[in-house]
Parts: C-alpha cells; structure tokens; sequence
C-alpha cells in the first residue's frame, strides 16, 4: 500500500517518478559472487561502462576491510606474497625474506603503500585503501626507505634501489630512481601498473568511475584519485600510457593469482586487473573509455555529492542541487545516467524516512509548523519549518 508523504519530505514530481521507476527496473542486483563466477554480471565490453561494473562489483564484494595491523601478520602475507620456500616474496624483487615481524628494520621488510598515502589526496592512512590486502605490499625497509615518496614512471640513467641484508649488505636489485621518480625493475612493472588500476577503480567514489555504489566500505574510503597523483606525467592520458604499457610488459604471474585467491578468502574481492589484463586496455585504451556529456559529468557530481548524514537541511541542500541536475538531461542522457537516478532515487527516499523519523518524534507545535511544507523538485525550495 502506498503511503502518504510525511510532513516535510522530498515527493516524487511525476515525470521524475516514471523516470526513477524505469531506473529502477534495470538496476543490477548485488548478489554474493560464488568464487567460481566471481565476473558473471559483468556484461561491458569496454570503456567507461565496464569501469564503472568493476567498481561495483569489487566494492560490493570487498565485505571484510583489513587493518593496518592485518597487513603485518605473517599468516597473512605467507599467502598473499608467498616465497617459494614457505616465507614471503619481497615485492620489488621478489627475493625470499623471513615472514617474521621483526618492525621493518633493515634486511627485514616493511609496509609498502603502492600508491603512497601521501599521494592519495588524504584518502587513506592506515585504513581502508591503506590497509587493503591488494594494495599494501612487504617491501624490504631498505628499498621501502630509498622510494618513499616517489611516483612511478620511466628513469632516464638514476640510482640503482638494492635490497640488503641485516648487515647492510646489498641484496637483490630492485628499480632504478632519480629526480623523484622510482622505476621497478621490468619483472615487476606490471604487477604496479595492475594495482595502481585496481586502487584508482575501487577507491574512487562511485561517481568518478562510472559506477553506482561504493559497496560497504565507509564513505571516508572514497574520493577522487588521478593516475598523475602517482605516476610521474603530465596528463592521465601520458600515465596511462605508462601504466598500459608497463601492464602488457609484465604478464600476470603466479604470485598475482596467488595474491588474488588469498585476497578473495580474507576480504571478499579481487583485483580484476590480474584475473583479465586485457580489461585495462579495453577501458583506457585506444576505442576504450569516451567523453561524457557536460551535463551527465555535472549530475554525476552533483550525485557523488550528496549528504547522507548529518543534518536534514544539509541533506535536503544537496538533494536538491543533484535534481537541477537532473532537470537539465535529455531523454538520452537520463538512459545511460540510469544508475547514477537509481541513487539519487535512493537518497530521496532515505531522506524522506528521515524527516518521516523527526516528524514521529517532534512535538505537536513542531509537526505543525512542518505542516504542508515540502519541495518542487526541479525548485529546490527548502521545506519550512525547524528540522533539525
């Protein structure tokens, strides 16, 4: 039975409701992926369109985020990194190191953001994309130590990166770096490039990649990445050109699906870029990817943008803004914005329960002066009354 509008809340404008409905119909579901189907739904070819399924889809799945300390526990990264003789291959050269925690002093390893937390626009320290088993790798101190910083890209001559022994000895050759840029060696080049794409397609919130959900993770986990913000170029189209070509160099080795099985076991999602290669190329490849009407960016924005928390004014502001948006698509566009109107149609409707919730709890002088009042969609008028 339908009911009534509450006081105060956000009501579907007809033509905006057969919209939505329609939106919703086509909305894909968010099932349990079984192990041995785990890419079943995704139906996209390439492009922006197979971008945005794979957020969804490794976002949705990711169900348990690790801790920071997670990342340190041998347990762990026996299987994430296994070494052939039972321990942990070190990352940029893939030497075997002792799996014991000895707190990342020299000749044993330590923590390795591959996308550094200084480069992630403050989206992570030592949670979510800081703490995710895909992405956080054992490194040697030593060579943890002479990268630091550093965003990826192609050396010119530079400094040779050696992991060492306790003693300070040199170990195994593990990149070349100079002018504040690191180079893995060729044997490692596409297992970097493969996580770089999967941070930037998960960490990205929903609306920057084409997607229609940011799965179960808190909403302080996604932002706004650009390749540049860790690869050394110019442009993202010059760091794509790196990573793609780094990513077709370096073929998918057993450590990757090593990491990918275990991965999946702890934490729900794999990294899709080693279970398909070929998906970077389809995405951001020649005849991959494409630009987006002005006005679906816009509303994609104004979309990602909404408040979920906090106060109910607030919440109704940014409601708002994401229905003038809204307002301006044409027919064609509002089919292919058809995810990014399922979640403004979400929204709206949490947000009516909300008002619905304070109205139930409000004084009878309260639920008058909320009396009546309510929204043109395509106004955005603030309803009257006190809300929060």
């Amino acid at each position: 039975m339908k009911k009534k509008a509450a006081a105060g809340t956000v009501p579907f404008a007809c033509a905006l409701l057969l919209v939505l409905c329609a939106a919703a119909v086509g909305r894909a579901p968010s099932p349990a992926f079984a192990e041995d189907d785990y890419y079943a739904e995704i139906t996209a070819e390439g492009g922006n369109e197979l971008l945005g399924q794979l957020h969804d889809l490794i976002t949705v799945t990711h169900t348990h985020y690790t801790t920071y300390p997670d990342c340190k526990n041998p347990d762990y990264v026996r299987r994430t990194d296994p070494g052939p003789n039972g321990e942990l291959a070190e990352f940029y050269t893939q030497a075997e190191l002792s799996s014991v925690w000895e707190k990342g002093i020299r000749g044993t390893w330590n923590r390795e953001h591959v996308w550094c937390q200084s480069l992630s626009n403050g989206l992570w320290g030592e949670s979510g994309g800081g703490s995710d088993l895909l992405h956080i790798r054992p490194t040697e101190s030593s060579i943890n130590s002479t990268r630091q910083n550093m965003k990826y890209g192609e050396v010119e001559g530079g400094s040779e990166a050696w992991t060492k022994d306790k003693q300070g000895a040199r170990v195994a050759l593990g990149g070349h770096f100079g002018g504040d840029t690191y180079e893995p060696i060729d044997s490692v080049k596409g297992d970097v490039a493969r996580i770089v794409l999967y941070v930037y397609t998960h960490y990205n919130t929903f609306a920057n990649v084409y997607g229609s959900t940011d799965g179960q993770g808190s909403r302080n986990y996604f932002g706004t990445l650009h390749f540049t913000d860790v690869v050394a170029a110019k442009t993202e189209e010059s760091a794509l050109a790196i990573l793609l070509s780094w990513n077709s160099l370096d073929e998918v080795d057993a450590l990757e699906q090593a990491r990918n099985e275990a991965a999946e076991d702890i934490q729900g999602n794999r990294n899709p870029f080693v279970d398909h290669p070929e998906y970077a190329e389809a995405i951001w490849g020649e005849g991959g990817g494409g630009e987006e009407d002005a006005e679906v960016s816009a509303f994609r924005t104004a979309v990602s943008e909404i408040v979920t928390e906090g106060s109910l004014s607030q919440r109704l502001s940014s409601l708002n803004r994401a229905i003038r948006a809204y307002h301006v698509l044409n027919e064609e566009q509002k089919t292919s914005a058809a995810s990014l109107i399922a979640r403004l149609e979400e929204a709206i409707e949490a947000y009516n329960a909300a008002v619905h919730s304070y109205n139930l709890a409000a004084d009878a002088a309260d639920r008058a002066a909320l009396g009546g009042a309510g929204v043109v969609l395509g106004g955005g008028q603030a309803p009257s009354g006190r809300q929060e």
